[in-house]
C-alpha cells in the first residue's frame, strides 16, 4: 500500500487531483482563490478548497506530496514580467515554502509557464532551485506539452519536481511529439 496524502495548492480545476487520485493517493487539502473554481472543485471531488493561500497556509495538514500550480502571470512572456516583485502574486512561492518548512513533504510537484526557467535571465529559476535545495530537496525540471503524453492539447508547461534527499531513480516520461493521434 503506497497510498500517500497530497495537498493541491492553487488547485484550479483539479488537474493534480485527477492525476494523483487516479494513482490511489488521497487529497487532504486544497486551496484556490477563484470562487467559481472552488465550487467546481467541490462538485468534482467533494472537497471545498480554502481560498487565498496567504491566509490558509497554516491550515495545511501533514502530507507526503505538495502540488502547486502557482500563478504564472508574473513570469509569463504575456504577463507583467515582474516575477517575485509582482504586487498581486509574486509572493505566492514564498507561501509554498512556508508550508514546506512546516511539513517537509517528501515530494514537490509544481507547474508553471516555461518562461519561469528563463525569467530575469535565469535568476527566478535559480532562486527556486536554491530555495528548495537549502531545504534538502533534489530538484529537476523539464518542459512538457500535454500532447506529448497523450492529452489533446498543445500548451508547453514547466514541470518542476523535487524530492527530499535525492531524485535517484526518477525519470521523465518518454515524450511523443506526434500530433497525428490527437
Amino acid at each position: 500500500d503506497n497510498k500517500m496524502k497530497f495537498v493541491d495548492l492553487f488547485s484550479g480545476l483539479g488537474g493534480f487531483h485527477v492525476a494523483l487520485s487516479s494513482l490511489g493517493h488521497e487529497c487532504v487539502f486544497a486551496a484556490e482563490i477563484d470562487p467559481v473554481l472552488r465550487e467546481l472543485y467541490e462538485k468534482n471531488f467533494g472537497i471545498r478548497p480554502a481560498s487565498d493561500v496567504r491566509f490558509c497556509w497554516k491550515d495545511v495538514p501533514p502530507h507526503d506530496i505538495l502540488c502547486a500550480g502557482f500563478p504564472c502571470q508574473p513570469f509569463s512572456k504575456a504577463g507583467s514580467q515582474r516575477g517575485f516583485l509582482c504586487p498581486d502574486s509574486g509572493d505566492l512561492f514564498d507561501y509554498i515554502l512556508k508550508v514546506v518548512d512546516i511539513h517537509k513533504p517528501t515530494y514537490l510537484l509544481f507547474l508553471n509557464v516555461p518562461n519561469i526557467l528563463r525569467h530575469a535571465a535565469g535568476a527566478t529559476w535559480t532562486r527556486i532551485q536554491e530555495s528548495l535545495r537549502e531545504r534538502g530537496y533534489d530538484v529537476d525540471c523539464t518542459e512538457i506539452s500535454p500532447h506529448q503524453v497523450g492529452v489533446p492539447q498543445i500548451r508547453n508547461r514547466a514541470i518542476i519536481v523535487a524530492q527530499r534527499g535525492s531524485l535517484k531513480g526518477f525519470s521523465w516520461p518518454k515524450l511523443n511529439a506526434d500530433l497525428t493521434n490527437l
